[in-house]
């Protein structure tokens, strides 16, 4: 290496250390005008936004101007309460510590930068574990598999703090098909206020798989808000019916057609009612009394000027519960495009 290299890499050298040490002097600059550089604020419940606040004092001659305040995480929501500090005044950098979107342990950096009279700036350091005041068990309602006509109830117990004014005030929900009572509260052995809450599946519910959302409205101190409880279930048909289409094709007017349907469930049982949107259907029960099994005829009437294509549902009735208990389509197949639909009519069931 030459002497002229050797003196240009020593030049960049003291020109690196000088503004290093000038950086770390304007660091120690900021940091002695506080006297705190973290806050731990424990565990804090879902929901809630405590604050805490850094105090900064000007203890130089010169005014001092707070450029620029800003947080690494969102979970920590800063501002500063004055921007512009005379010898000797104080402003404070304030930490709301956001638990809302959050979970579990969290942690933000909070940089403060400095203007004037030099360049420098101070990083503060927050941290805090989100845990739920709110306990909600289980997590979710699931009915499982329910036969119709069945009406389980689900038990789930929601417990709250009892060292703040915590309440249920309202329970909604996103299926109309699911009933919800509360009980009284109580105060548990570890001093905190529990509910318990039955939710029942109606007998209106649809057959097949449904899932929705109940919303459990609590007041928690001075805030409110909404707890999401998902459940689902599955409901089987009280009865099976085969087939469960029936197709008429090529039926003339006045033609009488019969069709056999099988009807089974896992308890005895008797059919109460059939009902159509047309009254060419008649149904006739081959047996009376309760049984497993009903072998029904199921007849068609070809009515007089009626064509196309027809379409109802025969819908049954039995004792295994108010609501419907099963259905089955039909299909009937004229010879033109028009189509015939009549009221509701309930079909005469006949023992023979």
């Amino acid at each position: 290496m030459n002497r002229i290299a050797i003196k240009t890499f020593a030049f960049v050298a003291l020109i690196f250390v000088c503004s290093f040490s000038s950086q770390a002097q304007a660091q120690e600059w900021a940091r002695k005008m506080l006297t705190e550089y973290s806050h731990d604020f424990g565990e804090v419940n879902k929901g809630d936004m405590p604050e805490y606040r850094f105090e900064i004092k000007n203890i130089y001659q010169e005014p001092i101007n707070i450029a620029q305040v800003f947080s690494s995480c969102g979970c920590t929501q800063v501002s500063v309460s004055k921007r512009q500090l005379k010898s000797w005044e104080t402003a404070e950098i304030i930490c709301r510590f956001n638990s809302k979107p959050f979970n579990g342990f969290k942690q933000a950096t909070v940089t403060v930068r400095f203007g004037q009279p030099m360049v420098g700036e101070v990083q503060l350091t927050v941290k805090g574990t989100i845990v739920n005041a709110v306990r909600v068990n289980p997590e979710s309602i699931d009915f499982g598999q329910v036969s119709r006509g069945k009406n389980p109830v689900f038990n789930t117990t929601i417990t709250g703090p009892a060292n703040s004014p915590f309440q249920i005030i309202d329970i909604k929900s996103t299926f109309p098909h699911v009933g919800v009572s509360l009980q009284q509260p109580v105060r548990t052995a570890s001093n905190q206020i529990q509910y318990t809450m039955q939710t029942r599946l109606k007998d209106s519910a649809p057959d097949g798989y449904s899932q929705g959302d109940l919303f459990i409205v609590v007041q928690d101190g001075t805030s409110r808000r909404q707890i999401p409880l998902k459940f689902s279930t599955r409901v089987a048909s009280a009865i099976k019916l085969s087939p469960s289409v029936i197709t008429l094709n090529n039926v003339e007017p006045g033609e009488k057609i019969k069709k056999t349907v099988v009807i089974r469930a896992d308890e005895p049982f008797k059919i109460t009612d059939v009902k159509c949107r047309t009254k060419a259907f008649r149904v006739s029960a081959k047996k009376s009394g309760m049984s497993k099994t009903h072998i029904v005829d199921v007849s068609y009437t070809g009515e007089e000027g009626k064509t196309g294509k027809h379409e109802c549902e025969l819908t049954f009735y039995t004792t295994l519960g108010d609501e419907p208990a099963g259905k089955i389509k039909a299909i009937v197949e004229f010879s033109s495009d028009e189509v015939s639909v009549d009221d509701s009519e309930p079909l005469l069931i006949s023992d023979r």
